[in-house]
């Protein structure tokens, strides 16, 4: 039996090791790097869809109650009862003031009792009272005349002269065309109601005239689950937020207006930038990271005091979850194969001389 030795040596051993298996994991982390760009874009996608769906559905809301409220400036009765209120007015417009001055001095007072009874049983307050029944949502109902004075309502107002009042003048703008405004949602922490009022002119039929002015309290609690508190996952949020940071609605029940959002100057300042993204990283106290995408309700363009964005957020660890735990797996596998392959580059390092019996050589003898 003839022996021979076979030297192998631990250079060529590493070279093999880092020729079969160095693109083998160039090819898997580069694929894990495309499926996570894959599965961040269709999330992006998804965020995206959410968003601009809550921000749709609170825009047709509100624009829903506004139109609810337009009806009644339309309604006779009510048209009725202000153009006889305005013809109660007679000379000078200082002479009309101080009428309006004179009774809204006396308004709280006992001599205002049979004019607050006129007001409160005429037609005009009857049909509020009864549209109110119809429409639990709105809340309070006051309708003026030409000169800002009360000419029906559902219930005694606090002032009788109402023309002092920014929404009146903004309604009521230069008495020919006249304008619809919305006062920002207001909360009350005891009723637990987040409300809106909404003011339109009374236009005189076939004019450009606006004779009086209707404005409605109007609960909008009940629109705010429509366009926000999806939970997405165990973090995942669908909110309503003002421009100023303030949380309006969320998944949390009976949510605080006085609770900001955390992450609301990351938008804005990627809206300051010149792309404009509405799908960013945000970064919250504590050092955590979310996955963010917004939508502007776009109801500012028409009543700007309703600068509301829709916002779908996440926790980016939860997001990237499936990715990130197959990125770990496969960084374990790596460390894995390669310890493998460095013992059995060593144990031959070590054992250079390898015997073996030569079988021709053990026949011929």
């Amino acid at each position: 039996m003839k022996q021979k030795g076979l030297t192998i040596d631990l250079k060529t051993v590493v070279l093999l090791v880092i020729l079969v298996n160095v693109p083998f994991w160039v090819l898997a982390f580069f694929t894990l790097d495309q499926t996570r760009n894959v599965l961040d874009n269709e999330r992006a996608a998804d965020f995206r869809a959410i968003a601009r769906r809550n921000a749709q559905t609170i825009n047709y809301g509100v624009n829903h109650l506004v139109m609810e409220t337009g009806t009644l400036s339309i309604h006779a009765s009510l048209q009725d009862s202000v153009r006889r209120q305005n013809e109660t007015y007679v000379g000078t417009d200082d002479a009309i003031r101080k009428k309006i001055l004179d009774t809204e001095k006396m308004w709280l007072t006992p001599q205002a009792n049979t004019m607050v009874s006129n007001i409160l049983s005429s037609p005009a307050s009857r049909y509020l009272r009864r549209f109110k029944e119809v429409n639990p949502g709105f809340k309070r109902i006051t309708v003026t005349d030409r000169f800002g004075g009360v000419a029906a309502a559902t219930a005694k107002t606090i002032d009788f002269d109402q023309a002092d009042e920014t929404w009146w003048q903004q309604a009521f703008k230069d008495g020919i065309v006249g304008g619809v405004v919305i006062e920002d949602v207001t909360f009350d922490p005891l009723t637990k109601l987040n409300a809106l009022h909404i003011v339109v002119p009374i236009q005189e039929e076939g004019k450009d005239l606006v004779i009086g002015v209707v404005g409605a309290l109007v609960d909008i609690s009940d629109l705010f689950p429509l366009a926000a508190g999806v939970k997405i996952g165990a973090t995942g949020e669908t909110l309503l937020v003002k421009d100023d940071g303030t949380i309006l609605a969320g998944d949390e029940v009976g949510i605080q207006p006085a609770v900001k959002l955390p992450y609301m100057d990351d938008i804005k300042d990627a809206l300051q930038t010149n792309s404009k993204p509405d799908y960013i990283t945000a970064f919250i106290p504590g050092g955590k990271k979310k996955v963010v995408a917004y939508v502007d309700s776009g109801l500012a363009t028409t009543y700007p005091n309703l600068k509301w964005w829709a916002v779908v957020a996440q926790d980016d660890s939860e997001a990237n979850a499936a990715i990130d735990t197959m990125t770990r797996k496969l960084l374990w596998a790596a460390m894995v194969v390669l310890i493998m392959i460095t013992g059995l580059a060593l144990y031959f390092s070590v054992h250079r001389r390898l015997p073996y019996t030569d079988l021709r050589q053990t026949e011929g003898e």
